[in-house]
């Protein structure tokens, strides 16, 4: 019996007949089709055997309960050209049974081999910004760190690492690259200098008034040698006897590491003055241009040095020796040669994952949204925190993840400000990973949602739930406008509100919601507001330098919702 598989063009068409195509013919692929499974079976990716993580709770069909998947970019991009023979694979799995299922998607941006190529192409610039993201939560760990709280920073100082990334955006982005160059700059030359050396002890024919030592190996050889003495021995052979000779050697891993470094870095400031600086005037001026220009040009020269003629290449993953763990100076180059390694490991899976990359990207802001409101006194909507919250850091990334379920702020205490409090509301903010946990939300694994607003009254009115959806628009050649992406995510919602509240619970929740959709050339955030059933979809630039005006779009849009329904 084959495996029931569906591909939806968006997170919230599970059920929408002419979003939901047939796997066997092309599909139009507009960033974020989701894949609907029954929950008995698995999903593989089969290049790297990664199993596909769900979001949101099951649901039940006629077919049993079922799952939500958001799916790889790179695998649709993979089999992304014009001609219909071109195919991606994805791989179920249901006990014995295996099925592979063949997508033939058109319009995914499509990234050169090695980020290659010219600045102006899509993919190579989505490539880049996609990194960045990821170096936007190691900015964020490192903070949490040098506070004390390990993986923990409070929203507060999360909120201002947006606002410090907006202060540069006169500058080109803030790559790995960057960070490095700032700090080894001055600190590479003198390390290079007094690199840590070897002596080798061998045995060579040395001429006899050089010969200073010996071992019991050189002795014997002498004994066979014709002659009564030295002298009459090394006349036997040209002058020269058997000896010690101690040979001086930079071939050793710590040095082996530290070449390796210098020419990743070179490689590294190449590929940042092509797709970040360009032929741009006012980039190339930039303090950050010119200091990742310099430290390029430092790591070519270093990297010519004799020394490193007999530097053999370090081993695919090299363990760190003492040296490389305790010497101060190698230290700090294992600890940034360690980030590069990482970096490139971590290349391919982002770009595959980006889509669920951009949806941890859209809860951070859409959650920092909500947060600010707290801060907020001179609006008619009052939002107060009631226990405090900070953000959970992974240092590795889980699938395009870095931020940790239960890391959302609140509960919150919202109301108007001309109302009495005793007709205030609790909001609280669940993750899709504990939608199932949550009376208000375990029914809404259909909806696709990649964050959920329970919103409780105090006078026992009924509960309300917005729910958040991150579609990477940004990802897909081309897309439908956004008055239409509204509307259908309008639609959509009205459809599963009437399928859901036909199961009869008086205690259902009523469902409002809105899109936060990626865009790769604004430079601002732009609001489209619903009308007429329509949802509100905020349009956000992809570039972190952009996020600080996001969050205003959002917070506006959240207090528009809660405004309406207060």
């Amino acid at each position: 019996m084959p495996i029931d598989v569906q591909l939806h063009l968006w997170p919230w068409s599970r059920g929408i007949r002419e979003e939901t195509p047939d796997l066997s013919c092309p599909f139009k692929f507009w960033g974020s089709p989701v894949v609907s499974l029954s929950r008995r079976a698995t999903l593989y990716l089969p290049r790297r055997h990664e199993r596909f993580l769900p979001f949101g709770p099951p649901f039940d069909t006629r077919a049993g309960e079922y799952l939500l998947y958001e799916t790889p970019h790179g695998v649709l991009a993979a089999g992304n050209t014009e001609t219909t023979d071109s195919t991606a694979e994805i791989r179920v799995h249901i006990g014995t049974l295996r099925e592979s299922i063949r997508l033939r998607p058109q319009g995914a941006k499509r990234i050169p081999s090695q980020y290659g190529g010219d600045q102006e192409n899509e993919g190579t610039r989505l490539a880049s910004i996609v990194i960045d993201w990821s170096q936007f939560f190691d900015d964020l760990l490192d903070k949490a760190k040098k506070a004390g709280g390990e993986n923990r920073l409070s929203w507060a100082e999360a909120i201002k690492s947006i606002f410090d990334v907006a202060e540069d955006a006169k500058q080109p982005r803030k790559a790995l690259i960057v960070d490095i160059a700032e700090r080894m700059r001055s600190r590479l030359p003198s390390i290079v200098a007094a690199a840590r050396r070897i002596l080798y002890r061998e045995r060579l024919m040395l001429p006899a008034g050089r010969i200073a030592e010996t071992d019991t190996a050189c002795l014997r050889w002498m004994v066979r040698q014709p002659g009564d003495t030295m002298a009459l021995k090394a006349a036997a052979n040209r002058q020269r006897l058997l000896g010690i000779a101690r040979r001086e050697s930079f071939d050793t891993l710590e040095n082996r590491v530290l070449k390796d470094f210098i020419v990743r870095c070179a490689m590294e400031g190449r590929r940042y003055d092509r797709t970040e600086v360009g032929d741009n005037p006012g980039l190339r001026q930039s303090q950050r241009a010119c200091t990742v220009r310099q430290y390029q040009n430092l790591c070519a020269e270093l990297s010519r040095m004799a020394l490193f003629d007999g530097v053999a290449a370090p081993p695919p993953v090299p363990q760190p020796n003492y040296v490389l763990q305790n010497d101060l100076r190698y230290r700090a180059i294992w600890h940034h040669y360690v980030r590069l390694l990482k970096r490139e490991e971590e290349e391919d899976c982002l770009w595959d994952w980006q889509a669920r990359t951009w949806a941890d990207v859209c809860r951070f802001l859409v959650c920092a949204a909500l947060f600010s409101l707290s801060c907020e006194v001179q609006r008619k909507l009052f939002v107060e925190e009631q226990l405090a919250s900070a953000v959970n850091l992974v240092a590795e990334q889980r699938l395009g993840c870095r931020i940790l379920a239960g890391s959302e702020p609140g509960p919150f205490l919202v109301g108007l400000r001309s109302r009495p409090r005793s007709r205030a509301s609790i909001l609280e903010v669940v993750h899709p990973e504990h939608a199932g946990e949550h009376p208000a939300t375990r029914l809404l694994g259909r909806t696709g949602g990649h964050l959920y607003f329970v919103l409780t009254p105090l006078d026992g009115g009924r509960r309300l739930v917005l729910i958040i959806w991150a579609v990477h628009t940004a990802a897909a050649k081309d897309h439908p406008s956004w008055k239409e992406i509204g509307l259908s995510a309008g639609n959509a919602l009205q459809a599963h509100f009437r399928i859901l509240d036909e199961l009869g619970d008086p205690l259902f929740p009523l469902l409002r919601g809105f899109v936060v959709a990626s865009d790769m050339d604004s430079m601002a955030a732009d609001l489209h507001p619903g009308m007429n059933g329509d949802l509100h979809l905020v349009q956000v630039a992809i570039d972190q330098r952009y996020w600080s005006e996001a969050l205003n779009g959002i917070m506006l849009v959240i207090e528009d919702i809660l405004e309406s329904v207060l």
